[in-house]
């Protein structure tokens, strides 16, 4: 036993050591978490006083595209529509009052600057084929060609002649005639299986350029003179009482067989 009490045995000590740093760690911790809980609390003050001024200034949001206003809208549709309504040609000149916008408008009787505009920038409606002079040849998918003899009988030393037409069935204008291939009239006759007339053999067969408009027809008249030119022209022969067959062809298009007789 000493002067200062008695004397306990080491473990005691070492038991007094660890609960006295147990309850120190205890006081630390609960300093840090007090000091923690009141740092918290004040930013989250500071964080919903700077969230109020943002709102109501917007200032986050500055480094985004700022929202156009109804003037700049109006500036700019006026700019990417040539026909830009009235309202929005006055928004975009921005006129001072509507007085001085009325006293412009009456010292000026020439059209708005708006209508100007509308009437500068709309083009006019794309020309038809027919306008513009480019009109497709017709073809068989167009024409509807006929071929009708004068006469179903034609006497001696009568002139055999055909009346020929060419329907367009399309819906849309075709022309006939011109200088390219395929482009003329041409009358063919035979008898039975053996070829007698061409008539593109000996004369020409160009017919002069025109369109046939969508369901109209056209019709040209063609002659036989009776001759034989299977051989050539110069060895034409004339051609005997008969049955023969005539067909016509327009632009490439032949019509279909007509029967016809020489007496």
């Amino acid at each position: 036993m000493s002067e200062n009490g008695p004397v306990l045995p080491p473990e005691v000590y070492r038991r007094r050591r660890i609960v006295a740093v147990v309850a120190l760690l205890a006081v630390i911790l609960l300093l840090v978490a007090g000091v923690t809980s009141i740092v918290g609390m004040i930013n989250n003050k500071k964080d919903a006083t700077v969230a109020s001024t943002a709102t109501a200034t917007g200032a986050p949001f500055q480094s985004f595209s700022a929202r156009p206003s109804e003037t700049a809208s109006a500036s700019a549709s006026a700019s990417a529509s040539p026909s830009a309504s009235p309202s929005e040609t006055a928004t975009k000149s921005a006129s001072p009052n509507a007085t001085e916008t009325k006293a412009a408008e009456t010292k000026s009787p020439e059209a708005k600057p708006s209508e100007a505009k509308t009437a500068q920038a709309t083009p006019s409606a794309t020309p038809s084929a027919s306008a513009a002079g480019v009109v497709a040849a017709c073809t068989a998918n167009d024409l509807k060609v006929t071929v009708t003899p004068a006469k179903r009988t034609f006497a001696a030393g009568e002139q055999v002649s055909f009346h020929v037409t060419y329907t367009n069935s399309s819906k849309t204008p075709c022309a006939v005639g011109g200088e390219g291939a395929n482009t003329g009239v041409d009358l063919n006759i035979t008898s039975g299986s053996a070829q007698v007339y061409t008539r593109s053999l000996c004369t020409a067969t160009t017919l002069p350029k025109a369109e046939v408009a969508a369901g109209a027809e056209g019709a040209t008249d063609l002659a036989w003179d009776r001759k034989i030119n299977v051989l050539g022209c110069s060895a034409a022969s004339n051609a005997q009482k008969g049955s023969y067959w005539a067909t016509a062809t327009v632009n490439g298009v032949t019509s279909t067989q007509v029967n016809f007789v020489i007496q």
